[in-house]
């Protein structure tokens, strides 16, 4: 069902914000590392801002040395550049973190585990690289924080990512 919903809402986001420079882009760093899944969209509201979305698809076992705690995150953002040089685009970002997950109660080896869902607020930086055919490097950190289910939602929810993809 939360794919289905993640999936509803990326095609409403592509449909409603045709007009002006869109991007499309994919964690390389969460598929490589963490065995997970995180697209984004981002539409450029102008040189200076930009919105997107990002869908968090955790695919590592749950008995894994490190993995994300989330299962599945639908992450909002918005960015506003700082400056620029060049190519290079460095800004900040405000998110908000629809997380769900497992968390273990007690013991890593008992097996005791309770599903979560949060929503988290958070901060990041980073840096984008456009180049003059519309490919797009993105390298961005943040850390937000749970607000609401803190029995077993993890506090910190990190937001890092090296994300590739195309402007369109």
């Amino acid at each position: 069902m939360k794919k289905t919903i993640a999936l509803i809402l990326f095609a409403l986001v592509f449909k409603i914000s045709s007009a002006q420079t869109n991007e499309i882009k994919i964690d390389v760093f969460d598929v490589l590392a963490l065995l997970a899944l995180d697209v984004s969209f981002e539409h450029n509201l102008n040189t200076e801002s930009s919105v997107g979305v990002s869908v968090l698809f955790n695919f590592a076992k749950s008995s894994a040395s490190f993995r994300y705690d989330q299962e599945f995150a639908l992450t909002p953002y918005y960015r506003q550049n700082f400056f620029s040089r060049g190519n290079l685009n460095y800004f900040g970002e405000f998110f908000g973190s629809l997380n769900t997950g497992d968390k273990n109660i007690n013991d890593i080896n008992s097996g005791d585990s309770s599903s979560y869902t949060d929503f988290a607020l958070g901060l990041g930086f980073g840096v984008k690289y456009v180049t003059v055919n519309g490919f797009v490097a993105d390298l961005h950190a943040g850390i937000g924080r749970n607000l609401f289910n803190t029995d077993y939602s993890p506090v910190i929810v990190p937001r890092v990512g090296i994300s590739i993809g195309k402007e369109f």
